[in-house]
């Protein structure tokens, strides 16, 4: 307990610099009293809507993104038993790209509540397709990693062939295809919220018995487990998740697979520590990658999914060569 406790604390200080980094650099430089003033709304118009509109809310659809991939990925890897569990590489988020990329073509025409309520639908779809799969004993790892990676694939193709047909502005489509906080505001994170608490609860009450699947589903349910229920329960959690991080930020690859890897060698193979580690450490790598991809090449910046893409790729070939 001491350990989780000691990690918990160190994730907190980094959340905490780098949402005062995210605030306070950028192309428009702020002087420290400004900054605080604009903090604290005592006057500076210009100060505030930088800090205000344009700065807060990116650093807080980043925290909440990772916070969503970062757990969602732990759910797959732990009720599928398969360390390649990511829901960007799972197809998870298939389903609300294709939406988000209706939205974008301006074929589906709702608010922002509306289109986050669609995308979440859409992304409990491709969860059952994977829950449906994983729940078969005779596919393996490498099998069903295939098939997660096939899927995404293919709702990839449908989305972009979408923004294609419709010819979307193509910095758009990068920014979604890439995955990017750019210009979000309040409006693209508030209706997030609700779904963000659903699959945390919904994943911290499964966690308790995910620990009996990496056993296999004989020795879980001899134990007295409920395999199934417990993986669907841990799929609708992924899928809740993942669709709330594709319809905030688009597709933001690999920090599903990376964050529950780096968890397990913090604070060990217990799926509630594990779960809980999670949300702190994938809002915290999101963050500081978006950090990256905004000020590394200012006054220009690249999709933050190409970051992620760039620490989470060469682990996904290390764990393949281990799995295959």
């Amino acid at each position: 307990m001491t350990r989780i406790a000691w990690v918990l604390g160190v994730l907190g200080v980094l959340l905490l610099v780098g949402t005062l980094a995210g605030v306070a650099f950028g192309p428009v430089q702020l002087a420290p009293k400004r900054l605080v003033m604009a903090l604290f709304s005592t006057g500076d118009q210009t100060a505030e809507v930088v800090v205000w509109t344009l700065r807060l809310p990116r650093v807080a659809a980043a925290l909440l993104v990772g916070a969503c991939l970062g757990v969602a990925g732990a759910m797959l890897q732990l009720s599928t038993r398969n360390p390649l569990g990511d829901p960007q590489l799972f197809g998870i988020g298939g389903g609300a790209a294709i939406v988000q990329a209706l939205a974008l073509a301006g074929v589906v025409r709702l608010g922002p509540w509306g289109l986050m309520t669609l995308s979440v639908a859409a992304s409990l779809a491709g969860a059952g397709i994977i829950a449906l799969f994983a729940s078969r004993e005779d596919l393996g790892p490498s099998r069903l990693a295939l098939i997660g990676v096939s899927v995404a694939a293919l709702s990839v193709a449908v989305a972009t062939g979408i923004m294609a047909h419709a010819r979307v502005f193509s910095q758009q489509s990068l920014a979604f295809i890439g995955g990017s906080m750019a210009n979000r505001g309040w409006q693209d994170t508030l209706p997030a919220l609700p779904f963000l608490a659903v699959g945390m609860v919904l994943a911290l009450v499964v966690a308790g018995r995910l620990g009996l699947l990496v056993l296999g589903d004989q020795i879980a349910a001899n134990l007295g487990g409920d395999p199934r229920r417990t993986r669907l329960g841990a799929m609708a959690a992924a899928g809740v998740l993942g669709g709330a991080a594709v319809a905030v930020a688009g597709l933001v690859g690999f920090v599903g697979l990376l964050v529950p890897h780096l968890a397990r060698a913090l604070v060990g193979h217990d799926a509630r520590a594990l779960v809980l580690v999670c949300i702190p450490l994938g809002a915290a790598l999101t963050l500081y990658a978006d950090q990256v991809a905004r000020l590394a090449f200012m006054p220009s910046e690249v999709p933050v999914g190409m970051i992620t893409t760039i620490l989470g790729a060469p682990l996904m070939i290390y764990v393949a060569r281990r799995v295959a």
